[in-house]
């Protein structure tokens, strides 16, 4: 140590390490408040006189919840300052810059000096972190609250000591973990200043990061319906456990859209989701053209100005033992709306939407379980729906019949093997289609030509469209009589079941001689029951080829026969009741009576012909034992140590067909021809054909008609007729690379969740040099007439990615179709990781959808909003 009556000059660091040198002084009484810790690599120094102390190399200071480490620290007790620095090493470069810590806090600057009584500092080319967000100044003055201002500052989310881009201005003030504000502000990108930029900041920066209310800011451009702001709203964050976000669009052209959507969850009990969107769209443009001009216009595939509506709701519990589950999932709306305002193109391209609420519980101790639902279904091209409210249905699983009625414990007898389950479905079921049988109330008259109406759903239909619903209640037993074998090879299980149906109109039919027709009386209860009996007998084959070649030991063949016959009387003999033979009217020329045979209920009637059929299936499986590759030994065919693998030739290969012995013609089933199996560990082959085992006769007009003769000739090598085929082939050509697995979040993924754009994925992987996936399907189908051509539908779909570097990843995806010489939906995606921005280019180049979107955004979160985005959409043109 040396004591000078003047200050010591900043020693130079020394490139060869000293012994740390470490002091502690205990805090006098006065301004110090605890102990100060300090240290240094090289040097420590004390001029006593004036109250300083130089720490030189590795320097630290530990101050309570205050530390300091630098190259070189000054400690004055007379002024009570600190003050930290870099110093030059031998090769004149600036090493060991001051790191200042406090509260959590951190900096990072050339120059720190810092009041330990007051609290208060200066900071000279700070760089400090806060939130997601990295704040590089010039000057920093921090205050007793531990709040400090920038001055010539710079905001960004880079981590780059030279950032890709940033918010610039001449003042920040920042407020650790709640907030940064600055005055009036610049964007900066690429060191070049853009006129983006406001008269006020604002950035949240929340150490805990919990929910708060705020502003979400628009997004703008152009479309159809004019010039847009997008998205504009603003969140609730009402508590911990709910949260509200109310946004809407507004156009130009006098259409607008609002949504709210409402987040909740209850930990360890449900967490769910639910929203409304109405919309009005104003498309006066595409309603004078379509009234202008013919079908052939491409404004005839525009919709009218209307207002639509939507209804999402999910819910899904934590499932616990002996409770009850609530589950929803609701998405209903308009018929329009999902087109006008599609979220991605499988909500675009969709057909139907489903939606269901139920409640299920399994009563403890029994087996027992009942389950309440409500469901929807609705088609968005024929605006048909069907509600089933509600839906109720109590189930016992199967139990032993020995075991109900016995407590006397099993004894291996044949009896103690049947079983007994029950099932109870009870239904009422609307829907707004209205059959043309049913428009004249209970005197309908049977063969009017009236068409099926689909009624719009509003209330005053709604009472037409409930007297059209049917209720009915289905009661099922399942009766197992077990399985036992047979002469030790066969399994053999015999079956029972039962099934009966309650409905709420029964039908009774009646000529009028007076206006020549049939008319129906409807009654309010109905009952149908049937019953089927059954058996199957099944077995197992094996058969190995010993090759013992180089590489292949063997070949196994796996056939699993099985035939199974079914019993069911004839539920149309009028002992039944279910149908009734009806004169439809009387032949005035011959006098000779019609007669047809009807249901007298509207659905869940029996089969109306006796049936006795047998059916009968082959299954077969092959596969090769072989020397594994890696085995050293695969040259030595003696080896005991030899490994082998299994590889599958065929998976499966089913043919099936059955014999009807009550049918008076054609009792012999189509026979199906079934395989599917892997070549080459990647290409997947499935094969399904029918083939028809009648022959098929030709008119003088060349029209083929089918006869009761068999198609099967030996001596010319026939044996059925091939009435369609289809082969699919799908190749899988991803590298090793995608087999690996990993539970690793990707850390380069863009925020962009909220803007809901159905261009962009929601996960980009860039680890992943390239994938391919190549599916192509055929299906042949010959002509029963000589003059229309045999039908072969051939199809090639292409879906993978292509890493052009680690930056850089191309996605695409489309199907060709041969027959049509026509491409179908297809997209194109480019994505370019920018470091701390992202960009994607979409691409979609055929269908009403055609269009393109660009965007390219900064990639925090905190800053999601700051993006260019230019689009261009099938509503664009």
């Amino acid at each position: 140590m040396a004591q000078d009556t003047e200050q010591a000059p900043l020693a130079p660091q020394d490139t060869v390490p000293a012994a740390p040198d470490s002091v502690a002084l205990s805090a006098p009484r006065g301004d110090i408040e605890t102990t100060i810790k300090y240290s240094a690599r090289d040097s420590i120094q004390f001029e006593v006189e004036r109250e300083v102390v130089h720490l030189y190399g590795d320097a630290k200071i530990n101050y309570g919840d205050v530390s300091l480490e630098a190259a070189y620290i000054e400690i004055n007790y007379e002024t009570n300052l600190v003050t930290a620095t870099t110093l030059p090493d031998s090769t004149g470069k600036e090493v060991g810059v001051p790191v200042f810590k406090d509260a959590g806090q951190t900096y990072a600057a050339k120059d720190i000096a810092y009041n330990y009584k007051t609290r208060r500092g200066r900071i000279s080319e700070v760089v400090t972190q806060q939130g997601e967000g990295y704040i590089h100044a010039e000057v920093v003055k921090r205050n007793e609250n531990n709040e400090f201002f920038g001055l010539h500052s710079r905001y960004t989310t880079c981590n780059l000591e030279h950032p890709h881009f940033y918010i610039g201005s001449e003042k920040f003030k920042v407020i650790p973990n709640s907030k940064v504000m600055s005055g009036p502000f610049n964007l900066v990108i690429g060191d070049i200043p853009t006129p983006l930029g406001f008269i006020f900041g604002l950035f949240p920066t929340p150490k805990n990061q919990k929910r708060s209310s705020g502003i979400q800011v628009p997004s703008f451009g152009e479309n159809t319906r004019g010039f847009y702001l997008q998205d504009a709203g603003y969140y609730f964050a009402w508590n911990d456990y709910i949260g509200t976000l109310v946004q809407g669009d507004i156009y130009s052209l006098g259409g607008y859209n609002v949504d709210t959507r409402t987040d909740y969850v209850n930990r360890y009990s449900y967490r769910g989701s639910i929203g409304v969107t109405y919309d009005y769209f104003k498309n006066d443009e595409a309603d004078i053209e379509r009234a202008r001009s013919t079908a052939e216009n491409i404004y005839d595939a525009l919709p009218n100005s209307q207002r639509t509506f939507w209804i999402r709701w999910s819910h899904t519990p934590v499932q616990k033992p002996g409770r009850g589950r609530f589950s929803a999932s609701v998405n209903a709306g308009s018929q329009l709306h999902q087109r006008l305002n599609y979220t991605s193109a499988a909500n675009y391209l969709s057909p139907s939407f489903n939606s269901q609420v139920s409640y299920q519980k399994t009563i403890p101790n029994s087996p027992f379980s009942y389950t309440v639902s409500a469901r929807q279904a609705q088609n968005t091209t024929t605006g048909a729906m069907d509600f089933v409210l509600p839906d109720l249905s109590l189930s016992m699983t199967t139990v032993s019949l020995y075991e109900l009625f016995s407590n006397a414990p099993a004894t291996g007898k044949w009896y103690e093997n049947f079983t007994i389950g029950y099932n109870l479905r009870a239904r009422n079921e609307v829907n707004n289609r209205i059959a043309a049988r049913r428009l004249s109330g209970v005197n309908n008259i049977i063969g009017q030509t009236e068409k099926d109406t689909t009624l719009a759903l509003n209330s005053n239909n709604l009472s037409e469209i409930w007297k059209n619903g049917k209720r009915q209640a289905d009661h099922n037993l399942s009766i197992g009589l077990g399985n036992y074998k047979i002469f030790r090879f066969f399994n053999f299980s015999p079956s029972v079941s039962y099934g009966e149906t309650w409905l709420d109109e029964k039908y009774t039919y009646s000529f009028n001689p007076d206006s020549q027709k049939v008319e129906i009386d409807t009654t309010g209860f109905g009952r149908v029951y049937q019953y089927s009996a059954g058996a199957s007998l099944s077995t197992t084959i094996y058969g190995t080829a010993y090759i013992k070649g180089k590489r292949v030991e063997a070949i196994r063949h796996l056939i699993r026969p099985s035939i199974n016959y079914s019993y069911r009387p004839d539920f149309g003999d009028a002992k039944f009741g279910f149908y009734q033979d009806v004169l439809t009217g009387v032949n005035p020329t011959t006098n000779e009576t019609r007669v047809q045979t009807l249901s007298r209920f509207r659905t869940g009637a029996p089969g109306s012909s006796l049936s006795s059929s047998l059916g009968f299936s082959i299954d077969n499986n092959i596969e090769m034992k072989v020397r594994a590759k890696s085995d050293p030994d695969s040259t030595d065919t003696d080896s005991s140590e030899t490994k082998f693998e299994k590889v599958s030739l065929i998976d499966n290969l089913r043919i099936s067909s059955g014999y009807d012995f009550a049918a008076d013609s054609f009792r012999l089933a189509p026979i199906r021809l079934t395989m599917n199996t892997r070549l080459f560990k990647f290409l997947d082959v499935t094969l399904s054909s029918s083939f028809d085992p009648y022959k098929l006769n030709t008119d003088s007009l060349g029209n083929g008609r089918r006869v009761d003769e068999y198609y099967f000739d030996p001596q010319r090598l026939r044996l059925a007729r091939l009435t369609n085929a289809n082969l699919n082939l799908r190749a899988n050509l991803n590298p090793n690379a995608r087999k690996t697995e990993t539970t690793a979040t990707p850390t380069n993924l863009p925020a962009l969740e909220q803007d809901m754009d159905p261009m962009l994925p929601e996960y980009i992987d860039f680890k992943i040099p390239w994938t391919l996936a190549l599916d192509f399907t055929l299906y042949y189908s010959p002509t029963m007439s000589a003059a229309a051509p045999a039908r072969v539908d051939r199809t090639l779909g292409i879906n993978g990615t292509l890493g052009l570097t680690e930056k850089w990843q191309i996605s695409y995806n489309g199907t060709y179709d041969f027959t049509s010489q026509n491409i179908s939906y297809a997209t194109v995606n480019i994505h370019r990781d920018l470091h701390c921005w992202d960009m994607s280019i979409s691409w979609i180049p055929f269908g009403l959808q055609r269009g393109y979107n660009l965007t390219i955004n900064a990639r925090s979160a905190l800053l999601r909003d700051l993006k260019l985005t230019k689009r261009k959409s099938g509503w664009n043109r």
